[in-house]
């Protein structure tokens, strides 16, 4: 055997390798959700949230809200968490350095005036300019701070907040009225836990009014579509599975809860990633398995938070190369927490399974170049390319498939047929086209990390109302 035929037989193993492995992954996830798929509703329904309201062991809590050039949907957002059911709530916004109209919407709506706090900046954070209060609801505090990015934003939070739980929530966000006593009860019931999450839908699509989602709906755009397929499949299965296993890795900046001691004790968000949701969560795990403490971080399937998605190409594709690149800026910085005997399964599953997904769009870009080729000279069987082929669109599709008829047979948001043919016709197709876009981009993600490139990107708003088109924001 020549050289070349030795270097394209390794080429095939570890592309098919890659494949098998992968999918061992999802489909372990899958049949490890199915558990959480099955009771969680019916545990949801066991809820009563007017008994925690009325409770007097329902901890106070504060929202942080981190907003940056915001303004077309910050006003919406925070009427939407001063109507949320819960006993004891504080809502902080935390301006920062918005060059837009958000501050002055807020100070406008709220009838906002200065104050002087008690602010201790013992987390790091840029200069705060100034603290305001409302006079219509003394439940919310602004902060106007220097513009320091998300994670700084959320620090300079913390260093305001008294209450022993925080939710952080995106300003483009809009949660369901019980979601917070939803995600907060498996914490009631479990002193062990320190950190939980709802699941994320697209709003996109649906009537908002009052701050409120008062009719839920699919989106008529393409793009939107196929991000409520990718959600779909992320939430219900990958972390519906992994807290099962208590190695959830990723609470999404949208809407996550955390005991607050617990995130200063680590000292807070790091300031110099782009991926602060996914970091902070990694650093929870590593405090408390190298201290060998028990804990518990969990997803909560039936709170929900409803978000804006990019209904753009060039606006999703920065999402996406900026999401791969802070996957790849944790899975660096933690890289020695890989197959650590004290980890866990976080050092042995979850950890190993992400950088699976790093390498995805390396091996799969490779793959889809390569091996027809290697097909058409007849250097592959064909037996082996339908495998591939079976390996890299079907086995997918599957997956997604089953994300929807989880969604359909237990949380039934989507309820009329018309809707659940379209999510499955698009759970079929996301697979041809659509997934390969997604790939290139993820791979220009890991490209910028390798030239250095650290900040957000520009973002698009357009608000949860019929609007004028999106405009650009500028670089966080």
């Amino acid at each position: 055997m020549s050289w070349p035929e030795i270097a394209l037989l390794i080429v095939n193993v570890l592309i098919f390798g890659f494949f098998i492995l992968i999918h061992l992954f999802y489909f372990f996830l899958v049949v490890v959700s199915v558990g959480g798929a099955y009771l969680q509703p019916r545990r949801a329904r066991l809820l009563v949230p007017e008994r925690l309201m009325d409770s007097v062991t329902t901890p106070p809590l504060t929202v942080l809200v981190a907003a940056h050039n915001e303004q077309a949907t910050i006003v919406e957002s925070v009427h939407a968490l001063l109507g949320l059911h819960y006993p004891r709530l504080e809502v902080i916004v935390i301006n920062d350095g918005s060059r837009d109209a958000t501050l002055e919407q807020l100070v406008h709506q709220f009838s906002l005036h200065r104050a002087d706090l008690d602010y201790r900046p013992t987390l790091p954070a840029q200069p705060v300019r100034g603290f305001y209060l409302s006079t219509l609801d003394p439940r919310l505090v602004v902060i106007d701070k220097e513009q320091g990015g998300k994670a700084d934003a959320l620090n300079a939070g913390l260093n305001l907040c008294w209450t022993p739980w925080v939710c952080t929530v995106d300003a483009d966000s809009i949660m369901e009225e019980d979601s917070l006593l939803r995600a907060l009860r498996p914490a009631l019931e479990d002193d062990l836990v320190v950190a939980s999450s709802g699941i994320v839908r697209i709003a996109n699509g649906c009537r908002v009014a009052g701050g409120r989602v008062t009719r839920v709906g699919l989106p008529r755009e393409r793009l939107p579509l196929f991000q409520v397929i990718e959600y779909l499949r992320g939430f219900l299965e990958g972390r519906l599975g992994w807290s099962w296993l208590n190695g959830l890795l990723i609470i999404s900046g949208a809407f996550g809860l955390f005991r607050t001691s617990v995130l200063r004790e680590i000292g807070g968000y790091a300031r110099d990633t782009v991926a602060e949701d996914m970091d902070v969560v990694v650093r929870i795990h590593r405090h408390f398995r190298e201290r060998r403490q028990p804990y518990q971080v969990l997803f909560v399937p039936d709170p929900v938070c409803w978000t804006e998605v990019p209904t753009t190409v060039a606006t999703l594709a920065r999402q996406r190369r900026r999401w791969h690149r802070g996957l790849m800026e944790v899975l660096v910085r933690h890289s020695g927490l890989f197959f650590r005997p004290r980890m866990g399964v976080l050092g042995w599953l979850v950890l190993p399974y992400f950088f699976l997904e790093l390498i995805a769009p390396v091996v799969e870009i490779t793959g889809m170049l390569l091996l027809p080729v290697l097909w058409w000279f007849g250097w592959l069987s064909t037996t082996a390319f339908i495998l591939y082929l079976i390996l890299a669109f079907f086995v997918g599709m599957l997956f997604s498939l089953w994300a929807v008829l989880v969604e359909e047979f237990t949380y039934r948001r989507y309820t009329s047929w018309p809707e659940l043919l379209r999510l499955l016709f698009y759970g079929l197709v996301e697979h041809f086209g659509y997934h390969q876009m997604v790939l290139v981009w993820r791979l220009q993600g890991m490209i910028e990390y390798f030239r250095g490139r650290r900040e957000w990107g520009a973002q698009a708003r357009a608000g949860f109302q019929p609007r004028p088109p999106a405009v650009e924001i500028a670089d966080r």
